[in-house]
This record gives structure tokens, C-alpha cells and sequence, in this order.
């Protein structure tokens, strides 16, 4: 009787843990510890596309500017998305890019951002000893749980913003995705390591040429003709991007399936009296995309995240409840049935005996 009791007590004990495991992994460990950027996160993707044209940086330099502009070259990025460093649910994330045209490297940025690995939005706070940039918006992916929004993103190359907006939901790749719109329109260059790729000044008889061969208008024309005694020989150049940007995002993990980009910079110069800038050239203008591969391997990661958090945050947590719940109730109904059965003869013995005592015999 007293081994009986001592295992209802503990089916009880340990069917309330598991029940109390249940909302532990579901509401505590899920949340902040599943669904956010894995510290070890160290993503690799790849974009193929066209320079439908681009400008050769050493030919101006030279001041060819004939036979500096290319048509329909070969592009190919590589990016590289790493957490370098966590502190609690902040992590130091690096973002690194190199694009080549028809195999020779044309630009090589780094970034590093402190972001939140739930909503993958600039940390409040973070290490001092952490050198960052000084975003605004979502940086290298979208928030854990992303929704039907428009959330704001940030352009390392013109250190500005943009909204991203969401379009529409769209099969990719086997994933449900939420997909997102971005577009910039023509906006100063100020990123020193994008600049750092680009021609930073050129002779004023490189830009007269322009004025000949190029496309200005007659307006534009006689608008350089008037800055150039103004700009100093050689002549500073200043950049502008433009861009419309289309974001295939696996919502529940924020990963970024697939990306399609259309990109022009623009070179031109800028007045002295007022700041108004004069395009002059097309510096590039790109199409790309993720390459087949590069989507196939983005939607596995989304699948496996996706994954961890339904075991985790659903399964794992269901399946405690129900066993929980079951030791409970067997022990409940071990417990009355021991107790009725235990009543039945106590109650019924002496009354039973002493009836048969004294009752007189039958003739």
C-alpha cells in the first residue's frame, strides 16, 4: 500500500514537471533561445547577373573614355554573412561582398552591424569594443517571425534608408514567402569602400569629351561648360545609386530565399555654390539575381530553422503536456480505485459475521 503511494506521488510530481516543461520550452526557451540568428551563423550566398554597361575605372583614369565603356559583361557576387561575436541576444554580424566582372574584381566592401537576433533590427547597445556601423533598419536579414509589413532597410552605399513593402505571398522553392519591394531612387554615394572603387576625379578634357559624345542635353551641356572653370583640374567626380529590389522572404525564420536587383551609378559632378549634383555617365548599370544553387541552399536553411522551432517551440511541448497529463490522471484514478476497493470489505466483513451467528436455523 505505502509502494502504491509513494508512485502516485511521483507520477503526479513528475507528470506537473513535464506539464510546467511544456510552457518553459513554448514560452521561454523557444523565444529566446530557438527563434533568433544562430551564433554561429556563417552564410554564404551567390548572385549571377549583366553589366548591361559598365565604366572601366582604369581606362578613365587614363582618360579613354571611349574604350572605357563596356557592354554586357559577366557579373558574379559573393556574400558572406557571418556572426562574429554575442552578447546576450545582441550579435556582432559581418557582412561582406565581392563582385567581379567577367572574372576581375570590380568592388570589395565589409560591413559590420551589432543587431538584435530576434528582430534583426540595430541593437540598443552593445560591447564597446565592437566597431560598427551606424544603421537604420533591417541590415543583413529579416525579423524572426517577419510579417505582412513594411519594415525599413538600410543602404550601406548611400547610408541612407528605404521602406520595404510588402507585395504579396509567392511559392519559392517549396517555402511560402512573403515578398518585399524596395526602390531608391537616384541617391548620393558616401560609403568610402564603394567610393574607394571608383574614380575620384578625372582632366576637365575628359569631361569636355563627355559633353561631345555623351548623351547631356543641351541644358546639361551648358551647364558643365559654366561649372568647369569652377570644379579645378582634375575635375571631382560624385556618384549616385538607383535601384529596385525584389525580396523573397521565408517568414517564420527571416531568411532571404531568393533576391532579384536592378541597380544603376550614375557619375556626375557637383557645384560648389549650391550642392546641386550633374550626372554626366553611367558608371554601371546591373541586373542580378541568387543563382539556383544559391536559393536551393537559402530555402534549406529556412527549412531547418523552421524545423527547430516547431520541435522546440510545438512538439516537444506537446508531447510533455500529453504525457504530463497522463501520469497525472493515472495516478488520480489509481488513487480512487485503491480507495474503493479498500472500503468494500472493511465495511461488509463484521456485519457479514455476525449475521451468520446469529441467525436461526431453517427447518
Amino acid at each position: 500500500m505505502r509502494t502504491n503511494n509513494v508512485l502516485r506521488v511521483i507520477a503526479v510530481v513528475v507528470g506537473a514537471v513535464l506539464i510546467a516543461g511544456a510552457f518553459v520550452l513554448a514560452y521561454f526557451v523557444t523565444p529566446n533561445y530557438v527563434a533568433r540568428l544562430p551564433g554561429d551563423t556563417d552564410t554564404k550566398r551567390t548572385y549571377t547577373g549583366t553589366f548591361k554597361t559598365l565604366l572601366d575605372a582604369q581606362e578613365v583614369a587614363k582618360g579613354n573614355l571611349v574604350s572605357a565603356v563596356k557592354q554586357n559583361v559577366p557579373l558574379a557576387i559573393e556574400r558572406a554573412v557571418k556572426v562574429e561575436a554575442t552578447s546576450g541576444n545582441t550579435a556582432l554580424v559581418s557582412d561582406s561582398r565581392t563582385t567581379t566582372a567577367a572574372g576581375n574584381a570590380v568592388e570589395k566592401t565589409t560591413w559590420q552591424y551589432a543587431v538584435n537576433r530576434k528582430t534583426l533590427e540595430p541593437a540598443s547597445s552593445h560591447p564597446s569594443s565592437w566597431t560598427v556601423v551606424d544603421a537604420q533598419g533591417l541590415t543583413v536579414s529579416w525579423p524572426i517571425g517577419s510579417k505582412k509589413t513594411t519594415y525599413t532597410g538600410w543602404r550601406p552605399e548611400t547610408k541612407t534608408t528605404t521602406p520595404l513593402t510588402y507585395s504579396r505571398t509567392e511559392s519559392k522553392s517549396g517555402l511560402n514567402t512573403y515578398v518585399y519591394e524596395a526602390s531608391l531612387p537616384p541617391t548620393r554615394i558616401t560609403d568610402t569602400e564603394v567610393l574607394a572603387g571608383l574614380p575620384p576625379a578625372v582632366p576637365q578634357k575628359t569631361l569636355a569629351l563627355v559633353a561631345q559624345l555623351g548623351t547631356l542635353s543641351a541644358a546639361a551641356k551648358l551647364q558643365l561648360a559654366a561649372l568647369l572653370p569652377t570644379l579645378g583640374d582634375p575635375v571631382p567626380l560624385s556618384y549616385t545609386l538607383q535601384s529596385a529590389d525584389t525580396f523573397w522572404i521565408e517568414p517564420e525564420t527571416g531568411v532571404v530565399v531568393d533576391t532579384h536587383r536592378s541597380q544603376q551609378r550614375v557619375a556626375g559632378v557637383v557645384a560648389p555654390k549650391d550642392g546641386t549634383f550633374l550626372p554626366l555617365l553611367p558608371v554601371s548599370d546591373v541586373s542580378y539575381q541568387q543563382t539556383a544553387d544559391s536559393v536551393k541552399g537559402a530555402a534549406d536553411d529556412a527549412k531547418d530553422g523552421r524545423d527547430a522551432i516547431s520541435l522546440v517551440g510545438t512538439i516537444l511541448p506537446i508531447v510533455c503536456g500529453v504525457v504530463g497529463a497522463i501520469l497525472i490522471a493515472v495516478a488520480l484514478f489509481l488513487r480512487r480505485r485503491g480507495t474503493r476497493g479498500a472500503a468494500g470489505p472493511d465495511a461488509a466483513g463484521p456485519d457479514a459475521a455476525a449475521t451468520g451467528a446469529d441467525a436461526p436455523d431453517r427447518p
